[in-house]
């Protein structure tokens, strides 16, 4: 694997970046009814997030010798809260799939490249996780177990 694999790769994830920064937006604005206080600040801080991830990645494709895309991967609109939060959680995906094919090209002695997409594919789990937590794709499980409690004498 080489420099050019690592460094497409690294495109694509920008590319998500690009349209996780506009995607978030975008739902910030078109969020209604008694949730959007809440969730049009949570989509704003994500769309920061998301062009921080995006700043990152094109100063390390320059850093690499490659040069940053400009076109962001496909954009998903609704007005539907719900269905916001599925799209943000297939956006997280594909960023995820992309930071994790970057990591598969790096070369197995280059550790600093591969620490780095490390913290990057960390982050991106965080989000994934949160988003399943919204979208109810991950539930806790607690309660399912009966807790005994004794008095202490």
């Amino acid at each position: 694997m080489g420099r050019a694999e690592l460094v497409e790769n690294l495109n694509s994830a920008l590319s998500w970046e690009l349209a996780g920064v506009i995607q978030y937006s975008q739902h910030s604005f078109l969020v209604t009814g008694k949730y959007r206080e809440v969730y049009k600040d949570w989509f704003r801080d994500q769309a920061e997030e998301a062009q921080d991830h995006a700043e990152a990645l094109g100063d390390k494709i320059v850093a690499l010798g490659g040069v940053p895309t400009v076109e962001p991967a496909m954009i998903r609109q609704s007005v539907d809260l719900d269905e916001m939060l599925k799209q943000d959680l297939e956006l997280e995906r594909e960023a995820m799939a992309a930071y994790m094919a970057a990591w598969a090209a790096c070369d197995d002695n280059d550790l600093p490249q591969k620490f780095w997409l490390e913290e990057q594919i960390a982050a991106e789990q965080m989000h994934i996780e949160e988003l399943e937590k919204l979208t109810n794709e991950r539930t806790a499980k607690a309660g399912s177990e009966k807790i005994i409690l004794r008095e202490v004498s």
